[in-house]
């Protein structure tokens, strides 16, 4: 569901927040996967779920007018043609109807289950890919939650900024035992060593004398710095927001397409150029691809990010990538992808119930000549 690990918005508060924002990270992109799993429970419930039974109930409504048409536009022509393999294909729609969507939906919300909960666990696999040593999984979590620790260490010591001479030295050295937990927590959480990041702490809590101090100062243009400008909390904050947006949005759409499912059933009777089963099926399947390719791409540039140490330097690059280019990419060849395989199922499903219905329409005919 949620393609990432510990994403979450960071802050710039006092000592106290500081050690907590990694914890609390994690926390939040847990407890939004458990709410969404639990919103799905609740919404396509056969039994509970006043929404869902009103949309079986409407899918019902369309599916008996579509039979009603097609009765009306087809039915007597086929009779009089006799043409038995035609008639046969007729009630093949109306029992896939009376099946989907018998019992308030039961099949069906099972079915639309058993799709989400398979289609989850491939996407979830594609986390454990390994390239070397290093899974996606562990490569994800290494640099977001690398990311996020030197936010909060930019953060500690910046509270001395503005300072000068005694002042700032015992400002700066109040702030190391407090940043030496920092990365020990974050480490304790990617449960591997942070090199990148122990390095970047080390050369805070080592600089105790004026003149290393004020060497530190003096990085504000390096893309290790710990007093950046003004508008970098801002950049991170627009860029977390969209990136968590992305994946929230994403969610709610699978959601909300899964609702349609009932009416896409009903409808699928008329006689349309393309039955709106597939258009429905072709489109659930391919906001699970959009989730599938983002994972692969966020993936694979968290590999290359920790094998080359370039977590810190790359930090705000990194959430530009997942919050725009990523997204952009994966709902680009998704969408490619769910074309292809929307004209392939609806033309390859459509010569299997030919094949079906010509069949019966066979049998009944000898039956019928047998018995003349």
């Amino acid at each position: 569901m949620m393609s990432l690990i510990a994403q979450s918005f960071p802050t710039t508060g006092g000592e106290s927040d500081a050690l907590d924002i990694i914890t609390s990270s994690l926390e939040l992109s847990r407890a939004t996967v458990e709410s969404w799993n639990t919103v799905w429970l609740v919404t396509l419930d056969p039994l509970a779920s006043g929404l869902w039974i009103g949309l079986i109930q409407l899918g019902i409504t369309l599916g008996a007018a579509s039979i009603l048409f097609i009765a009306m536009t087809t039915g007597k022509d086929i009779i009089d043609k006799q043409s038995w393999s035609e008639l046969a294909s007729i009630f093949v729609w109306p029992l896939v109807i009376m099946i989907f969507l018998g019992a308030n939906g039961n099949v069906l919300a099972g079915t639309i289950k058993f799709i989400r909960g398979f289609s989850y666990t491939q996407v979830q696999n594609v986390l454990q890919l390994q390239v070397g040593e290093l899974t996606f999984r562990d490569a994800i979590s290494n640099v977001t939650i690398t990311g996020i620790a030197k936010q909060q260490l930019e953060s500690l010591y910046s509270e001395c900024q503005g300072k000068v001479g005694t002042e700032l030295v015992e400002c700066w050295n109040s702030k190391q035992e407090q940043a030496q937990a920092i990365v020990a927590e974050a480490e304790r959480q990617a449960r591997s060593p942070l090199e990148p990041l122990r390095a970047f702490g080390q050369a805070l809590w080592n600089a105790s004398l004026p003149g290393q101090i004020s060497t530190a100062v003096r990085l504000t243009t390096d893309p290790g710095s710990v007093f950046r400008d003004t508008a970098i909390p801002i950049i991170r904050f627009i860029l977390y927001a969209l990136q968590w947006g992305f994946v929230n949005i994403l969610e709610a759409a699978l959601l909300l397409t899964a609702l349609f499912a009932p009416i896409a059933i009903g409808l699928s009777l008329l006689p349309l150029q393309g039955r709106p089963i597939w258009a429905w099926l072709t489109g659930f399947i391919t906001l699970f691809g959009i989730q599938l390719g983002y994972n692969i791409v966020v993936g694979l540039t968290a590999v290359v990010l920790v094998k080359s140490g370039a977590e810190l330097v790359s930090d705000v690059a990194f959430l530009f990538f997942l919050s725009i280019f990523a997204p952009g990419l994966a709902v680009l060849v998704a969408g490619g992808g769910g074309f292809a395989l929307y004209n392939g199922i609806s033309s390859n499903v459509k010569s299997l119930i030919d094949i079906f219905s010509n069949a019966i329409g066979t049998v009944t005919s000898i039956a019928l000549i047998r018995r003349g």
